[in-house]
């Protein structure tokens, strides 16, 4: 299904939307993205090996980093976007192509100077992934009454990753560094960023992290083997609320400087020696506040303690789909035993491959616009996530 409205960058605003999960294996909720916009991708370079070395979190934190940066340079128009824990996905107008570049080469440097990590940034036309033989197409899940999560289906993205990755064609969709020492970061980039909740612990044991791929060439095959499987997650663990990890009882500011070393690093950069002095001493007493009104769920001002961890809640990514399922589940070892039967046996039968990582608690990088609506909470899990759970599935794809 293809929508055509009135402005062509307002395509992803005016999609409709759907609320249940399910959603994501009916084709007729997923609609084309126009030829003429583009795919964006940006990771950490050698992100697995830095999250075995231990720094899960600062490759979580540059992954957020460069969806913020984006939303913040460009503001007027609705950006779909997908969170993949050691990176980010976009697609976006060509109008707004520049805008974006411009943000992800701050993302890169901040990488660079101030975590000695590089991220890669690469641009794909849609047109050339449909001429590639594979479909861009996007839907639009509501998960509250103010925020919305992208979902993307038919192969493109991952058609991009690889024409990005790819050594024989890189040369043309990777964007270079920009070589300007004298360039001056727009002191507003990364504002909204926030890392301030202590790793959310299991209520049951353990934090699972799961992809899963189905592999059938129908893709009318593939959203069965979708739905049949959100079918056995709800058989196994319950509703959305008794698998989710995210419940407003657990969440606990941190006062850790360790945990808050990221956030520090990331609003101070480039800024003058003032603000680095004196951004510590505020986020440590803001950190101190919030623990005392999310506590006692206070109301301040126009901030409601209860009000809203309610909506973190609900505006988190713990489940999303993006060409893969993404999951992470609150579980316990029987019923993680349970899914990974499930899984196997499929794997046996051709109909999907899978990773899954495993571990006590969930980490949540947040992007806060205001307190009341406009913040959305991205959720991995600890130790690695995503990212080796996304190894193991490459691994199963490449018979390892």
């Amino acid at each position: 299904m293809q929508i055509h409205p009135e402005a062509p960058e307002n395509f992803y605003a005016n999609l409709p939307v759907f609320s249940d999960f399910m959603g994501v294996a009916d084709e007729n909720n997923f609609h084309d993205v126009p030829d003429d916009w583009l795919v964006v991708v940006s990771d950490i370079k050698g992100s697995t090996k830095a999250i075995e070395s231990g720094r899960y979190k600062d490759v979580n934190n540059l992954g957020a980093s460069s969806i913020i940066a984006v939303l913040n340079c460009v503001q007027n128009i609705e950006i779909p976007f997908v969170f993949g824990g050691d990176g980010a996905s976009f697609v976006i107008p060509e109008s707004f192509r520049n805008q974006v570049e411009k943000a992800l080469n701050g993302t890169r440097r901040l990488a660079q100077s101030r975590f000695n990590m590089e991220l890669r940034v690469g641009i794909v036309p849609v047109k050339t992934v449909v001429a590639g033989g594979c479909r861009m197409k996007i839907a639009k899940m509501r998960v509250s009454p103010w925020g919305t999560l992208a979902m993307f289906s038919g192969g493109g993205l991952a058609y991009a990753d690889k024409l990005i990755k790819n050594p024989e064609t890189s040369a043309i969709y990777e964007i270079k560094p920009e070589s300007n020492p004298d360039h001056k970061e727009d002191p507003r980039l990364f504002e909204g960023l926030e890392c301030r909740w202590e790793p959310i612990y299991s209520k049951k044991g353990e934090t699972v992290c799961l992809m899963v791929l189905a592999r059938d060439d129908s893709s009318l095959e593939n959203a069965e083997t979708y739905s049949k499987f959100i079918e056995e997650i709800r058989k196994i663990y319950g509703s959305q609320s008794d698998y989710s990890p995210i419940s407003p009882n657990q969440m606990k500011v941190t006062l850790s400087s360790q945990q808050l070393a990221a956030e520090i690093k990331i609003r101070t950069f480039n800024k003058n020696v003032l603000i680095r002095i004196v951004y510590p001493i505020l986020l440590r007493l803001s950190c101190v506040l919030g623990r005392i009104i999310f506590k006692y769920g206070l109301r301040i001002g126009e901030m409601d303690g209860k009000e809203y961890l309610d909506t973190l809640t609900k505006n988190s990514d713990f489940q999303k789909f993006d060409d893969t399922l993404r999951m992470t589940i609150d579980s316990n070892p029987e019923q993680r035993k349970k899914l990974v039967e499930y899984l196997d046996g499929k794997m046996k039968e051709g109909a999907l491959f899978y990773g899954i990582q495993i571990s006590d608690s969930a980490l949540m990088t947040c992007m806060v616009f205001d307190r009341k609506e406009r913040h959305l909470h991205f959720v991995d899990g600890a130790s690695g996530g995503y990212a080796l759970a996304a190894k193991q599935l490459k691994d199963q794809i490449a018979g390892k």
